[in-house]
């Protein structure tokens, strides 16, 4: 992969988070000029975040779990 192919390949990442902003974050969390977080106490802005990070751990576990099994089948092949 060049330097450039990566950097394409992180602007169309970028370009599906900005999506997600426009789309189903809008019509869950825009209240016109501002956002939903905006007006959320900080015990609840910290309460979520933890939960955030408790299920991107979670989801980072299973996908370290998939690229092994995929990682072991690629191996019997060979």
């Amino acid at each position: 992969m060049t330097s450039e192919q990566l950097a394409k390949a992180i602007g169309h990442m970028i370009n599906s988070l900005e999506s997600r902003i426009i789309g189903v974050g809008a019509a869950q969390y825009d209240k016109g000029s501002r956002q939903k977080i905006e007006d959320k106490s900080i015990d609840q802005v910290l309460d979520e975040a933890l939960e955030e990070i408790d299920d991107l751990l979670v989801y980072l576990s299973w996908a370290r779990i998939r690229t092994q099994k995929v990682r072991a089948n690629l191996k019997d092949l060979t």
